[in-house]
């Protein structure tokens, strides 16, 4: 149900208020279908670390973080600027990293400096089995960690629905193989189905706001 009014996000009993291209709305609440997968319980994983790593912090440390949450702020779902916690910031930094197979940092990283993302697009084959990314090269420090959505509707036109990938700093030619991770995560290509492929460029586990591409797979 759709409604006017102050942005909202989040749940209460069984009503959820989310956004999307339409604007807000009010839905249902449902219970997930696969509510333990293998992502949910590493993510949960790497949250109870990252919260045991911020008591272990000294004072003069976990001040240095809320200081660099001072120093930038973020744009949440609902389009609104803020600044995280040092709490914060110091389990998203470290959960990318975790993500990334990085170490676990005690100290904020300094603010990135991004240029603009060099991938130029993506396209998919189910006969070939091909999914790649081109344009992508290497820029000093800089990851691309990549993330892709279900298989849609070749109709559809907005996605919101993104689950990571892989994360690359190494490329051939420019390109990116993208198949066997796509493949692991969602199945074999469908011919006619339409991917929503997010790039997100990263430094020292500080990410960009991401990059987004969309193809049909051909047949």
């Amino acid at each position: 149900m759709k409604y006017i009014g102050a942005p909202q996000s989040g749940s209460q009993a069984e009503t959820v208020a989310s956004r999307n291209r339409g604007g807000q709305y009010y839905r249902n609440r449902a219970m997930p279908t696969q509510p333990n997968s293998a992502a949910q319980i590493n993510q949960r994983a790497r949250l109870t670390t990252n919260a045991a790593g911020w008591r272990g912090l000294t004072d003069a440390q976990r001040a240095a973080w809320t200081a660099f949450g001072n120093s930038f702020t973020v744009t949440d779902s609902l389009g609104q600027s803020r600044n995280l916690t040092g709490s914060q910031c110091y389990t998203k930094v470290n959960c990318v990293n975790q993500l990334n197979g990085d170490a676990i940092v005690a100290a904020p990283p300094a603010l990135p400096a991004f240029v603009a993302c060099t991938a130029t697009a993506i396209a998919a084959a189910a006969g070939a089995a091909t999914f790649t990314i081109a344009g992508v090269t290497t820029a000093a420090g800089t990851k691309h960690m990549i993330y892709g959505s279900p298989q849609r509707s070749a109709g559809v036109s907005f996605e919101n629905d993104f689950r990571w990938l892989q994360t690359s700093s190494t490329y051939t030619a420019g390109s990116l193989d993208i198949k066997p991770a796509y493949v692991a995560k969602f199945g074999a290509l469908i011919a006619a189905k339409k991917i929503f492929i997010k790039v997100v460029q990263t430094q020292a586990a500080m990410q960009d706001n991401g990059t987004l591409f969309s193809a049909i797979v051909a047949a």
